[in-house]
């Protein structure tokens, strides 16, 4: 036989080369697979906001943005799409690749109220998302127009709703707002009646606050505290378990005696649920990394916010005893989203 002519391979060298490629496929697959995990996020990350820029969720989520991108290297945009009560947004997120690179930033409306005003949700709040991590929250503060009402604590306010029956008005951000709820449980366990005024953003708000219009709100630190400071407006009573930062001399409701009313407006990150697993435990790591570092911590003071910390594994059961709390509240003042 000629040394050119290639010898021919027996039955049994065949089946061995044949074995040796389809052990070796799948493992090549395993650590193709693992090196694209490793490689998350491998383009920039969105942070879909549920309302338009210039309020507090939308800078709440720019302060992120700007701690989460070195820590994930990758920029870090922050996307508004604003409407249906954060159900726009919302829904763009569920529909959008659950590969972590689209990410909602929500709070108890997008999550808990908006499904138990009985409205028809283009998104699921219950199965549709995994909890990343909490931004941080600000206080819904009670300020009066001091003209208005010209009380200078929270008793004398509610002994003048309660002289005043159905004659003091307040404004909101809606029917089903979180400052529209906030306010019906106070009045409920104050045993009062207040005039409601729902408003479509804090901007017209405020502008009839500050003129008399209205006589009192319940709104976001972030929209009053220049007004507080500057004697325009004055606040009664904060809506979290301890003091503000920002106000430190206003009490809180549940020091005033309303325990019931601790109840921040929060804002968190959500992932869709379909999320892989390594992705989204890197999210979590990294979010909780860049909220614990003081330069995000003093950020959060810049605009009147402070932190809140829930943990991923205690966040299920907080989730569930705030839902049933609101699910109550739009029970018993029969707000509905229609």
């Amino acid at each position: 036989m000629s040394i050119l002519t290639p010898r021919p391979r027996s039955d049994a060298v065949a089946r061995r080369a044949w074995l040796r490629l389809t052990v070796a496929l799948p493992l090549a697959a395993i650590a193709a697979g693992t090196v694209g995990a490793q490689e998350f996020p491998a383009r920039p990350v969105r942070l879909v906001v549920p309302f338009p820029p210039g309020g507090a969720t939308d800078a709440v989520s720019r302060l992120a943005a700007e701690g989460l991108a070195p820590a994930l290297g990758q920029p870090v945009v922050v996307m508004n799409k604003a409407g249906a009560a954060g159900g726009i947004a919302s829904e763009f997120v569920a529909n959008e690749p659950a590969d972590g690179h689209t990410l909602l930033v929500a709070g108890q409306g997008q999550m808990f109220i908006n499904k138990a005003l009985g409205q028809k949700l283009s998104y699921d709040p219950d199965g549709g998302f995994s909890y990343v991590g909490m931004l941080g929250a600000f206080p819904n503060v009670l300020v009066v127009n001091p003209e208005a009402i010209p009380v200078k604590s929270l008793a004398e306010f509610i002994q003048r709703a309660k002289d005043q029956p159905g004659k003091l008005s307040y404004g909101s951000n809606g029917v089903g707002s979180l400052s529209h709820l906030t306010t019906e449980v106070l009045a409920s366990a104050a045993g009062v009646r207040f005039v409601h005024v729902p408003y479509q953003g804090a901007a017209p708000q405020m502008a009839d606050l500050l003129s008399g219009r209205i006589g009192f709100s319940v709104i976001a630190s972030q929209t009053v505290v220049s007004h507080v400071r500057d004697g325009k407006l004055r606040a009664l009573a904060v809506s979290t378990g301890n003091r503000f930062s920002g106000l430190p001399e206003v009490p809180t409701l549940v020091e005033s005696g309303f325990p019931a009313l601790d109840v921040p407006v929060w804002f968190a990150v959500y992932a869709p649920r379909a999320t892989p697993a390594p992705a989204l435990a890197k999210l979590r790591s990294t979010f909780a990394s860049v909220v614990a570092t003081p330069a995000y911590q003093a950020g959060l003071t810049k605009i009147s916010a402070q932190p809140l910390n829930v943990p991923v594994e205690s966040a299920d059961a907080r989730f569930a005893t705030e839902r049933a709390m609101w699910v109550d509240a739009v029970k018993r003042t029969g707000a509905t989203g229609n």
